[in-house]
């Protein structure tokens, strides 16, 4: 593991819990609640913070101010959307970020000369208060502009504003007007970035969700897109973040589509194509290193790419703009396959169980209905919290939702099986050990707070098989290991 990566992931921890740290000090919300708190965002903030075994009294006594986050991740939303913007707003836009970072960046030197990094738990505190400054500024410079920050002059950074520039020199990405090794490879990692960013709007209005004003932020931006979410960043973030997990799918897209011709699956079917990075990669893999792709004029290879947001299906038909092989796009729910197998049929004539269905990080982001019927028993239960438009679920209801989930999907995946990517949750009390390993309170946080639902692996597979699917235990693959079941890979049938 390099070790820059621990920085990364403990950036990634600072961008919710700065924002936690400064609404918990602005004293709006008690700790003890009252009748006027969303109780089931409560739950979530609460269980983030004993994820990272920080009290409430805590963060009240620590002398570190963290007052303008929340105005910060609001002008760092259009930073970021500066792509959408109007040319002439680009300067107005500039400046309210960077009257904005000077005055949280104020508040960060004072802290850096109270204590150094690393050496006590409140220096967490400190480093989770980096994260929340860095990671804007390194999405803009790698997102927006579409380059590497090594590729541009230190002048550029000077010119947005020349406290940034000394940002970076004090935490070490810049020194001497270069990038450090510290720097290179936090730029080369931009994208570990965009998951975690694109959820600042919702981090900016976490006063509204526990003081139940959640309906401010499940509304449609100005450009209609979701407004708790930068879709197009979370799409670039997750869609780069995939190579990772790419080479481990690769022998069992070959082992599919290395079958007896006859025996072949249509092609892939991808609910939540996202950027289309990952169906253009199977594309590729398919037409490379298999039989399939030795024989496409006789069997050619058929692409669906399938998601709810507008926005991955533009990003999509863009990643093939220079392939022959082009994706049939269509507009889908990942809660309703029977309404997705009807547009499919309608709209092309093709039934999706005649497909190898894929999907990643998408199966927690499906529509709750509650069901007292659907209530089981389980063998496992998971730790984590969870909510749906300001309502608390329970471990079991959660777990219910997910075999019903899968049972609503049999039918179209028994045939050719459906390959899976999914994030999952660890045992709460094992994310205290493990920061700076993996991002879990990040994921916790943009998950909770957006009515998104990460289960333990354990958990997972005991849904599946209840659901009376099975895991191809052949082709599973665990992440970043078989302790820290952070990321799975799975073939189900």
């Amino acid at each position: 593991m390099n070790k820059y990566l621990k920085d990364i992931f403990i950036h990634l921890d600072g961008i919710p819990m700065a924002a936690i740290y400064e609404l918990i000090k602005s004293k709006k919300i008690k700790a003890e609640g009252s009748k006027n708190v969303s109780k089931a965002y409560m739950n979530i903030l609460y269980a983030v913070l004993k994820a990272q075994k920080i009290s409430y009294s805590q963060i009240e006594q620590t002398p570190y101010d963290f007052s303008g986050i929340k105005d910060y991740y609001k002008a760092a939303v259009e930073l970021i959307q500066l792509n959408k913007l109007k040319k002439e707003l680009h300067s107005q836009v500039i400046k309210s970020f960077e009257m904005t970072f000077n005055k949280l960046y104020s508040n960060y030197l004072k802290a850096v000369q109270e204590q150094s990094f690393l050496k006590t738990r409140e220096d967490v505190l400190l480093k989770h208060m980096e994260g929340a400054i860095i990671a804007p500024i390194i999405i803009y410079l790698s997102y927006n502009l579409n380059k590497k920050m090594s590729q541009f002059s230190i002048d550029y950074i000077e010119k947005i504003s020349p406290e940034i520039l000394l940002f970076l020199e004090k935490t070490n990405i810049v020194k001497n007007d270069v990038l450090t090794d510290k720097g290179e490879y936090i730029i080369s990692r931009s994208h570990a970035y965009g998951v975690t960013t694109s959820y600042m709007r919702t981090f900016a209005h976490l006063e509204d969700l526990l003081l139940n004003n959640y309906k401010n932020i499940w509304i449609e931006d100005d450009f209609g897109d979701e407004y708790h979410v930068n879709r197009a960043l979370n799409v670039w973030g997750s869609g780069n973040s995939h190579k990772n997990y790419f080479k481990k799918i690769d022998s069992c897209i070959i082992k599919v589509f290395n079958q007896p011709l006859e025996l072949q699956p249509k092609g892939i079917a991808d609910m939540g194509c996202g950027d289309g990075s990952f169906l253009l990669h199977l594309n590729q893999l398919i037409s490379d290193k298999t039989l399939r792709g030795r024989h496409l004029d006789e069997y050619p290879l058929l692409l669906i790419g399938a998601d709810f947001n507008k926005a991955a299906l533009r990003e999509t038909k863009n990643m093939f703009s220079n392939q022959k092989n082009k994706p049939m796009t269509i507009q889908a729910d990942i809660s309703n396959p029977e309404k997705y197998a009807d547009d499919i049929k309608n709209a092309y004539s093709l039934d999706i169980s005649d497909f190898l269905n894929v999907r990643s990080f998408l199966d927690h982001n499906r529509t709750f209905l509650k069901n007292a019927k659907e209530k089981q028993g389980f063998n496992c239960e998971t730790t984590n919290v969870f909510a749906w438009k300001n309502t608390s679920i329970t471990s079991n209801e959660i777990q219910s939702n997910l075999v019903n989930h899968f049972k609503k999907w049999k039918k179209y995946i028994s045939k050719h099986g459906l390959l899976a990517l999914e994030l999952h949750f660890i045992n709460i009390e094992e994310i205290h050990k493990n920061i700076g390993k993996v991002p879990i309170t990040a994921y916790m946080a943009t998950h909770g707070f957006s009515d998104q639902f990460i289960i333990e692996y354990n958990v997972y597979a005991e849904c599946i098989n209840k659901a009376g699917l099975n895991l191809n235990l052949g082709y599973e693959s665990l992440f970043p290991s078989d302790e820290l079941k952070m990321i799975s890979i799975n073939l189900i049938s």
